[in-house]
């Protein structure tokens, strides 16, 4: 019988499999490699009152990876830099990105 953080992290390969797209990542050494992800582009209340809404766009990626701030996650039209975690679940890791 299948315990429930197992279905969790079966769960997780799948949203994986089914919505990563390839990213290049290029760490502060200047060494890059390919890494699936999902960039989710979402906008967030901000503010006194959550009156105003900023732009966020964010990634997920297997939290094996060690990303870390300044690192640059990119396609061949875009680029953006590794701000900071957001979440980690024990398998995946959801970082905030801003445009470079």
């Amino acid at each position: 019988m299948m315990g429930i953080e197992e279905h969790f992290t079966n769960l997780d390969k799948v949203v994986m499999k089914t919505f990563a797209r390839e990213y290049a990542w290029t760490n502060k050494d200047g060494q890059s490699t390919n890494i699936p992800g999902v960039l989710v582009r979402d906008v967030q209340p901000t503010g006194a009152h959550g009156a105003v809404m900023q732009g966020q766009v964010t990634i997920t990626v297997s939290n094996i990876l060690k990303l870390q701030r300044n690192d640059q996650i990119s396609t061949s039209r875009e680029r953006w830099r590794v701000d900071r975690k957001l979440k980690d679940d024990g398998s995946l890791a959801k970082w905030s990105l801003h445009a470079d």
